[in-house]
């Protein structure tokens, strides 16, 4: 099994005191996991091993007098973080045979 099944929940409407969700279906890679962190509230963040190169355009500010030049391209190095909710983080581990 290469690919782990994982729920995702997302917020698409109401109010902030009640939110609406929709709930999605992901996967990952097993293999390409290169760390996993246990969080305090029980889930499990996964680092991915798919350093990627993102670039976006953004505001040039002039720093001294605080105005807009213009627009410039800036890059960024990211990689993959997956949020497992704690029932998925137990299934992720159970998985893997780590318990």
């Amino acid at each position: 099994m290469n690919q782990f099944f994982y729920t995702r929940q997302e917020v698409v409407g109401g109010t902030p005191e009640a939110p609406e969700f929709k709930t999605f279906t992901d996967s990952f890679n097993v293999n390409k996991v290169i760390r996993t962190i246990s969080l305090e509230d029980d889930r499990v963040l996964v680092l991915l091993d798919d350093l990627h190169e993102r670039s976006q355009d953004v505001e040039d500010v002039d720093v001294k007098t605080g105005r807009v030049r213009g627009l410039k391209r800036q890059r960024n190095m990211l990689q993959s973080e997956i949020y497992l909710s704690s029932t998925d983080g137990e299934r992720f581990f159970k998985a893997l045979n780590i318990e």
